[in-house]
C-alpha cells in the first residue's frame, strides 16, 4: 500500500488514484496539511518526515493543484473516459445568512474609488463596538 502512494507520487498523473477513491485519506492529509505535519505524525508516530509522508505530501500538492477553486471537483471526474461520470454531481442550493448579510452591507460601499480596498467581514455581535 504505501509503497504504491510512493511510486504514484514520483509520477505525475498517477498520484490521485488512491486519493479519489479514500475520502478517509484526503481528510487526514488536508489536516496534516492546515498542521504542516507528515501523516505519520497524525497517525501517532514521532513527528518525522517519511519517504511516504513525502510522497504523501506530493500526491496532496498534486490533487489539489488539480481541483477547482470554485467547484472542488476534479475535471476527471467529469470525464468518462478517465474514470468519471458526466453526471457526477448535482447542484444543492443553499441560502448562507452570513454571506446575506455581506452582501446587503456590499451595496452601501460606494462604487467609485472611495469604496477601492473596502473588505467585510462578520464579527460576533458582543466583539462589535458599535452593538455591543
Amino acid at each position: 500500500m504505501g509503497s504504491s502512494l510512493a511510486s504514484a507520487a514520483e509520477e505525475p498523473g498517477r498520484a490521485g488514484k488512491r486519493l479519489s477513491r479514500d475520502t478517509q485519506l484526503r481528510a487526514e492529509l488536508e489536516l496534516c496539511a492546515a498542521y504542516g505535519i507528515p501523516h505519520s505524525q497524525f497517525l501517532g508516530g514521532d513527528g518525522r518526515w517519511s519517504e511516504l509522508d513525502r510522497a504523501k505530501a506530493l500526491a496532496w500538492a498534486e490533487w489539489q493543484r488539480a481541483v477547482c477553486p470554485e467547484c472542488h471537483t476534479r475535471l476527471e471526474e467529469w470525464d468518462r473516459q478517465r474514470g468519471g461520470d458526466p453526471h457526477a454531481y448535482v447542484t444543492s442550493t443553499l441560502r448562507c445568512p452570513g454571506c446575506e448579510l455581506i452582501e446587503q452591507e456590499r451595496d452601501h460601499v460606494p462604487t467609485d474609488r472611495s469604496g477601492y480596498g473596502v473588505k467585510i467581514q462578520l464579527l460576533p455581535r458582543e466583539l462589535h463596538p458599535d452593538h455591543a
